[in-house]
């Protein structure tokens, strides 16, 4: 099982997809000043096409208290690569 978290960014070729870049922070800025999630339906939506995008064949949505205290998505596609975990810590684009 595989938990989804917002990655903003631009597509990305076959080939890219494999190997998680950082960037710089000027294009973070202009990347998240774009992507302001304001309400549950776009953040569930993000989370959800993230599945997606990711293969998967399945895809859980949890909320409790409608939202409020969790929002979790679950799938069962493919996760990130073991050489890519040192490319999270800083800001990405995948």
């Amino acid at each position: 099982m595989r938990y989804c978290q917002i990655i903003h960014g631009d597509a990305a070729t076959s080939e890219d997809a494999k190997c998680i870049k950082a960037i710089d922070k000027t294009t973070v800025h202009r990347i998240c000043s774009g992507q302001v999630v304001l309400t549950l339906a776009t953040a569930v939506k993000e989370l959800v096409e993230n599945s997606l995008d990711a293969g998967s064949t399945s895809v859980e949505v949890r909320l409790r208290e409608h939202g409020i205290t969790l929002l979790e998505v679950s799938d069962n596609g493919k996760g990130v690569e073991d050489c890519n975990f040192e490319g999270l810590n800083k800001h990405v684009i995948n």
